[in-house]
């Protein structure tokens, strides 16, 4: 009876996943495996595919004598360096937890008792569930040099040179990080926020009474214990910064010259306006290979972590 029963589980718990696998297999693996396959080819269209011949690796060799590919790439790498820290590190609170990041202060914040919390937790989740190519828009009317109401507000304040924001070229690149870090910090807040509630009040009450100050307390008991959110939390960022097409696109469309291209826009380009299919999937398997590496890394500081 119990082995039948544990039969018909199985089966209702195949009936449930098979959807989802499915879809992977059709829209996740095979893509990749098509990609791995065509970036040992010269192939251009895909309508020449009866012309595209194996090269081996030939895509990956030029691909590490190409300066527009190491353009890009270290764009991507300075975009992922600034991005992540910002959404997910830095931040001093005077009477509150420091060293933290900015989504997780916001999270401490608004989960204390204070007035208009629902709202203010609306605020700060509503970019994230806004149209990127929407706030991409607003924000180049903001940031416009000449017209836009940032750098006539710092006119007004005195600053003879603002700024040129998406319009430099020293200074695209972290304006659109800018615009990433306030469009994305919403969904590390509500993920923070909902760990915060799940912390047991007993421990903190019993490190109070031990004598631990706030500090101590957040360091000790909280962090601790919202550490699989910070991982989970840190791994989505970082695939964040690195898939940045849209906002990027619609800012700067890679300019000024190539200063805010990066990796997924060269891979359109090359793949699309260059009609380079073959060499536009090396640099995509580069990109998955970078993703998957940092995941790894991630994942087994997470388990040494929890073994010490």
């Amino acid at each position: 009876m119990t082995s039948s029963l544990r039969k018909k589980e199985a089966r209702i718990a195949w009936l449930f996943i098979t959807p989802y696998l499915i879809g992977f297999t059709l829209f996740h693996f095979l893509p990749v495996l098509l990609s791995a396959v065509l970036s040992l080819t010269d192939m251009r269209y895909i309508s020449m595919i009866d012309k595209t011949h194996f090269i081996g690796l030939g895509n990956y060799f030029e691909m590490s004598r190409d300066p527009e590919f190491w353009n890009a790439f270290c764009n991507s790498i300075v975009y992922s360096i600034c991005f992540v820290p910002f959404v997910m590190a830095g931040g001093l609170l005077p009477g509150g937890p420091g060293n933290q990041n900015c989504s997780l202060l916001l999270a401490v914040l608004v989960n204390q008792k204070i007035h208009f919390r629902n709202g203010i937790r609306a605020m700060i989740f509503m970019p994230y569930v806004s149209n990127m190519v929407a706030i991409a828009i607003v924000w180049s009317i903001l940031l416009d040099p000449v017209d836009g109401i940032v750098n006539q507000t710092l006119s007004a304040l005195g600053v003879n040179q603002a700024p040129m924001w998406l319009m430099g070229s020293k200074t695209a690149l972290y304006s659109v990080v800018m615009i990433a870090v306030w469009r994305e910090v919403g969904l590390q807040f509500v993920t923070y926020l909902a760990a915060l509630q799940e912390v047991p009040t007993e421990l903190k009450e019993a490190a109070q009474i031990d004598g631990a100050g706030r500090f101590q307390q957040f360091f000790y008991v909280t962090l601790p214990l919202i550490r699989n959110t910070t991982f989970l939390l840190t791994i989505t960022s970082i695939i964040t910064s690195l898939k940045n097409f849209t906002i990027i696109q619609v800012l700067t469309a890679g300019g000024p010259g190539n200063s805010t291209t990066v990796l997924p826009l060269n891979i359109v380009d090359t793949a699309f306006s260059s009609a380079r299919m073959g060499y536009a999937s090396a640099q995509a398997m580069v990109m998955f290979v970078l993703v998957m590496g940092v995941t790894v890394i991630q994942w087994v500081g997470k388990n040494r972590s929890e073994i010490y």
